[in-house]
């Protein structure tokens, strides 16, 4: 099998250079014969590092130079010869190829010298079924591969066979397509052997090659996953070979939500048939733990694209680069990821970008719930939006959406066919828990008084309608009757009269384990950022495009720059279903691939000046009008810009509330009340009454977070 070896592989190298015995001074007056050179031996784990190894399998490169040739190598494993011997490359007097059969736990791999030096190299196996970093699986835990097509799972960690299945991209057109821009739809390949349909498109990859547009996926279950892996392969052939269709790239789909979900997921055959990638020659990879929607958990998400990226690497090659690609709960995966596990994804297309899964997001539960109250109702809708500071409905838009996310008694959220699995605090009080936080337990720990995870959902001296009332929106009474009344959640996500007060430890460890991302080792990555503006959308969108540039103001608090991000926004669609006016999509991944392509063809090491260099020049920000006209300009928040007026920009509670653009506070220090930082007078009555709602004083936002620290290392285990 012929593989590509990427230029700056994150790999494991182990080289012992191979020094002869010293040899005895001659006392000939005839020059001493020179000494035999015994060369050096590199090892190189091309699939993974060393020490995060599944599967059984480790794709291995064993370079010698200096003397001896890579074919006079005797390679060994735990003592025994190698099941399947390595290739012979002899231009590069390398051995490259899958060392099998590895052990769960220590593996030694063992090369030989013609002179009997041995260079031994590290190789710790973990089962395909995981887990690596992530801690133990989650319990209970329900199978979906029947339902994914794979039939019924062979285990108890959901495993299923191996398969594969051909489709081809017709020259018909799709049903229901006309004119122009028509769509022609994928089909099965019944029988990939025989003879080929008379339909059967040709499509050019980006290196140029122009082959039929038939596509093999391959389906299985890795970490638990169901995962499918599509790429243009010809069936008459034995096997994947390289080059065939394959443009040598590597791409990784995710998806969106936030999910609490005690099952495996499902997915399709035909969820990976992307035109987009396939058509260009991208091997494309999907997988149902790579959804937030299922898990909301980037430590156990990351881990799976470490393993199927592996499984990609020694089944059909190293890419010269990946690249990520997802929108809302799918940004969120590609910039933690890129935080968490630097090296899986050498360039990031996060579209309805937000920086992580650790929003705000009850904000919008407790507000909603005091609109519902005596009290709330007297607000009117425009008051009740200066305080949330989104577009009209959106609020609750995000309360649909993600507030049953935070209930432990949300039967639908823990998706749980057995109904008596579930969490209930009187009749089944050790049940599956369906919040987020439950899905984080090896993250954020244990409450030892309650068996419950440990929560980081903090108010506790947030001011709401702060900037509402300094404006002159809201008067002080209603200011200070919505911070009296507007309460909080318990752990079971109940509301409360008083306000959230976070873990100690969970907020600790949402930062050090890098939930929250602080942008560290986000300035290695290309990242294009784009979405269509859905910030007026009816009845209220979540995806609002404030959340870019709080990503920008995080990213440059940790790097001092943003030089590597670029922030695209288009309109959105005339309907809801319909296309939009302009698709950013593709000219993202063909801007992407021109920055990675030039990054992959330096030479030197990765660093962000590198990024920067070999940046388009069209990868800069820009707006493109309702129109379809693009408009390059800086985004930001002046309300003056073309951009901003052309798609306003909007706040959401907590910065109405007086945190910073980075919005990167779970839990603010205190501070006494000063009454001369308002812009509104308290009579000696108001004065009284505020300093009794916040008895404790209100936050400090010139201040980091209680628990705030950068990711404290990469790769951790728990």
């Amino acid at each position: 099998m012929f593989m590509k070896v990427r230029a700056a592989a994150s790999c494991a190298v182990l080289a012992i250079a191979m020094s002869a015995p010293a040899m005895a001074q001659s006392a000939s007056p005839i020059a001493p014969a020179a000494k035999p050179v015994q060369g050096k031996i590199d090892v190189k784990v091309l699939s993974s590092r060393f020490d995060l190894v599944s599967g059984g399998n480790a794709l291995v490169e064993v370079r010698a130079s200096e003397g001896p040739k890579a074919s006079e190598l005797r390679l060994s494993l735990n003592g025994r010869d190698l099941v399947t011997p390595l290739k012979f490359d002899q231009p590069s007097n390398t051995l490259r190829g899958l060392v099998t059969g590895l052990d769960n736990g220590g593996n030694w791999l063992q090369v030989t010298g013609p002179t009997g030096y041995t260079v031994s190299q590290p190789l710790v196996n973990y089962p395909i079924t995981g887990p690596i970093l992530s801690g133990p699986h989650m319990k209970p835990y329900e199978c979906r591969t029947k339902e994914s097509g794979l039939g019924d799972p062979t285990d108890a960690n959901c495993s299923a066979p191996t398969r594969y299945d051909w489709f081809y991209k017709s020259t018909a057109p799709a049903a229901g397509s006309e004119g122009p821009g028509q769509a022609s739809a994928f089909k099965p390949l019944a029988n990939p052997k025989g003879p080929r349909p008379s339909d059967i498109a040709t499509t050019t990859t980006i290196d140029g090659k122009a082959v039929p547009y038939i596509v093999r996926v391959e389906s299985g279950v890795i970490n638990r996953s169901v995962y499918r892996i599509a790429v243009l392969d010809d069936p008459s052939t034995d096997g994947f070979a390289a080059g065939e269709g394959w443009n040598s790239r590597l791409g990784f789909t995710f998806g969106g939500g936030c999910g609490t979900q005690y099952n495996q997921g499902t997915n399709q055959v035909t969820s990976i048939l992307s035109d987009l990638y396939l058509a260009r020659g991208f091997i494309y990879v999907n997988s149902t733990e790579l959804v937030n929607g299922q898990h909301c958990n980037q430590v156990l998400q990351g881990e799976t694209l470490m393993m199927l990226k592996e499984h990609v690497v020694e089944n059909y090659g190293v890419p010269k680069w990946t690249v990520g690609t997802g929108g809302s709960g799918g940004s969120i995966q590609q910039l933690v990821f890129s935080q968490m596990y630097p090296g899986l994804l050498d360039g990031l297309q996060p579209s309805l970008s937000y920086p992580d899964s650790s929003m705000n997001t009850a904000d919008c539960g407790i507000l909603q719930n005091f609109w519902r109250t005596a009290e709330g109702k007297k607000f009117s809708a425009e008051k009740q939006n200066a305080v949330a500071g989104y577009s009209p409905g959106t609020c609750g838009s995000w309360e649909r959406s993600f507030v049953p996310v935070m209930t432990a008694t949300n039967a639908r959220g823990c998706a749980l066919n057995d109904a008596g699995l579930l969490y209930d605090p009187k009749k089944n009080p050790k049940g599956a828990r369906c919040t987020v936080t439950d899905m984080r337990v090896n993250i954020y720990g244990r409450d030892p008084k309650t068996g419950f995870a440990r929560k980081p959902q903090d108010n506790v001296g947030v001011q709401y309608g702060l900037n509402a009332l300094n404006d002159g929106v809201i008067s002080v009474n209603e200011f200070l009757t919505l911070n009296e009344k507007v309460g909080g959640n318990n752990i079971d996500g109940g509301f409360t009269k008083t306000r959230s007060v976070g873990d100690p430890a969970a907020l600790s460890a949402i930062y050090a384990s890098g939930s929250f991302n602080t942008f560290k080792n986000l300035d290695l990555v290309p990242i294009l950022h784009y979405r269509g503006y859905n910030d007026t959308m009816d009845p209220g969108d979540i995806h609002d495009r404030h959340r870019d540039l709080t990503i920008r103001a995080r990213l440059e608090k940790a790097t001092g720059s943003s030089a590597n991000q670029a922030i695209w926004v288009a309109d959105r669609a005339p309907g809801r279903g319909q296309p939009p006016v302009v698709n950013l999509a593709p000219i993202a991944l063909d801007t992407m691939t021109r920055w990675l392509d030039a990054m992959a063809a330096d030479p030197a090491p990765l660093t962000p000046a590198k990024v920067v260099k070999h940046k388009p020049a069209d990868a800069v920000d820009a707006y493109w009008t309702p129109d379809g006209k693009r408009v390059n300009e800086k985004a930001s928040w002046d309300p003056t810009t073309s951009w901003n007026k052309t798609y306003p920009v909007h706040l959401e509670p907590r910065l109405v509330a007086g945190a910073p653009v980075a919005n990167d506070v779970m839990k603010c220090q205190l501070k006494p009340v000063d009454f001369s930082e308002y812009k509104v007078k308290f009579t000696s009555a108001q004065q009284s009454r505020m300093k009794k709602i916040f008895k404790d004083g209100v936050c400090d936002w010139s201040k980091p977070s209680v628990g705030y620290s950068q990711v404290k290392g990469t790769y951790q285990r728990y």
